[in-house]
């Protein structure tokens, strides 16, 4: 069984960025997959490399996120279900508690149903998407009856965050990755994500999605 200290080139890890509202029960994630070009065979170099790329992805976060929302955790996990026998080295969980760093003063909060769409790029398959919540306030979108968009202003600003992530991620060591497989990783399905686009055309999505409005495990 893959664990964090012991980790193949290639072989992926699953990210889960964890994002609040203070003082309120609900929660919501984004989960990336990524696959190190670095063996990690030790735990000290795991918890450096582990560490390197949670701060990545934080500071990537927090660039868009608006400030109303704080990241509350992340957790780093081998692709394999959990369950039994417990194996404290196929996660790692790290407390982050940092507010996102889009400051929109007189510019109203949109709902948090109302999603940016990003699509990750492959070469061959089907694309994913990513869909971000708190990221777009109301002067930054014009909303029809027809649906919501973000204005250009805004989108370039996304846009210009998703490649710098992606170059970061890519001087680090790391490479994002859509995989598929239940109990374990089917090869055959691994793809390399060669970009990140994102989309004018918000989405609708119920805040009572499989991450959000949740009450949050305080124990």
């Amino acid at each position: 069984m893959a664990t964090l200290e012991n980790l193949e080139i290639g072989e992926p890890i699953t990210v889960r960025v964890y994002k609040i509202v203070p003082n309120a029960p609900i929660a919501w994630a984004n989960t990336y997959e990524v696959l190190s070009r670095l063996a990690v065979t030790d735990t000290q170099g795991a918890a450096s490399n582990l560490m390197n790329l949670v701060n990545i992805i934080v500071a990537f976060e927090r660039s868009l996120l608006n400030a109303a929302y704080v990241i509350d955790r992340v957790v780093c996990s081998t692709y394999v279900p959990d369950g039994t026998p417990y194996n404290p080295f196929s996660f790692a969980t790290y407390a982050v508690n940092q507010a996102g760093q889009y400051v929109t003063p007189n510019n109203p909060l949109l709902p948090l149903q109302l999603c940016t769409l990003v699509k990750r790029v492959v070469a061959f398959g089907r694309l994913g998407n990513l869909l971000y919540r708190g990221i777009v306030a109301a002067n930054d979108a014009t909303i029809t009856s027809s649906g919501t968009v973000i204005k250009e202003d805004r989108l370039d600003q996304i846009q210009n965050a998703l490649a710098n992530f992606m170059g970061n991620l890519y001087n680090a060591g790391f490479d994002l990755g859509m995989v598929r497989g239940r109990q374990s990783v089917e090869t055959q399905t691994l793809r390399l994500v060669t970009s990140l686009n994102v989309k004018k055309d918000m989405r609708f999505k119920k805040i009572n999605n499989r991450y959000f409005d949740k009450v949050r495990n305080t124990n």
